[in-house]
This record gives C-alpha cells, sequence and structure tokens, in this order.
C-alpha cells in the first residue's frame, strides 16, 4: 500500500481506492440483480450509485456516512421483498414508510439509551439513504 500512495499520491490513492470499491460494488450488484439491464438503465443506475457515494464521501462525520449507507442498504434489501410487480406503487409507499419507520425508531431507541443521544440530522441521514436504496433498487 505504501508503494501506491508513494506513486500516486495520497488523493491518488483514494481515487484508486473509491474505484475499485465502486467496481467490486457494480459487479456485486449486477450478480444479485441476475440479469443484464440496458445500457442507458445501466449507466442511469451508475450514475446514482456515483452521485450517492459522492455525496456520502463528502461527509465529515463518519456516523453520517455509516447512517446513509446502512440505509441504502436496508431500502434496497426492504424493495426486494415489498416491492412486487402487480403492486408496484403500494409496494413504493410500503418501503418507503417502513424505511423511514425504522430510521424514526433507531433515533428514538438511540434518545433512550445512556451516551448516546437524539439527533434529527441523523433521521434525515437515515430517510435520505433508504430513498437512494429504493431508487438504486428501481433503477435496476
Amino acid at each position: 500500500m505504501d508503494f501506491i500512495k508513494a506513486v500516486v499520491g495520497e488523493g491518488g490513492f483514494i481515487l484508486l481506492i473509491g474505484a475499485a470499491g465502486t467496481v467490486f460494488l457494480v459487479s456485486f450488484l449486477i450478480l444479485i440483480i441476475g440479469k443484464r439491464p440496458s445500457f442507458l438503465k445501466f449507466s442511469i443506475f451508475i450514475i446514482a450509485l456515483i452521485t450517492g457515494m459522492w455525496f456520502c464521501w463528502q461527509l465529515k462525520i463518519p456516523e453520517e456516512k455509516i447512517h446513509l449507507l446502512e440505509f441504502a442498504v436496508l431500502g434496497w434489501f426492504a424493495s426486494r421483498d415489498l416491492i412486487k410487480t402487480n403492486r408496484k406503487v403500494k409496494g413504493i409507499i410500503f418501503t418507503l414508510v417502513f424505511t423511514l419507520t425504522v430510521g424514526v425508531l433507531d433515533e428514538v431507541f438511540q434518545g433512550i439509551l445512556p451516551y448516546r443521544y437524539f439527533q434529527w440530522c441523523d433521521i434525515g441521514f437515515n430517510s435520505a439513504g433508504g430513498v437512494w436504496g429504493i431508487g438504486l433498487f428501481l433503477l435496476r
């Protein structure tokens, strides 16, 4: 790792790791999806994925990054189970309500625990992550 950092620099190393992670994530998602989408649909999916990852990367507090990513995963898997083809709109609404409810309950539970505290901005990150995951699932 030190050799790579010495050759490409700190910024280049971070960019390289981000690109490798993105390639891995996209490959994994293609494996999960199980079908090859059209080029346009795949391009929109990649743009949405990279935009969300860029936004996540810009956050200064690591806990906020974690909130965004974990609720994106929750939104993806909840969508996978709750959105059926014949009831797509109801499934999307139910998935949104589910991820928002889990995000609010997570923060309420943290407010009860000692050494933890309730934050409205965390509910916002939870919600944004859930919406991002649902959106990525719908773009697949």
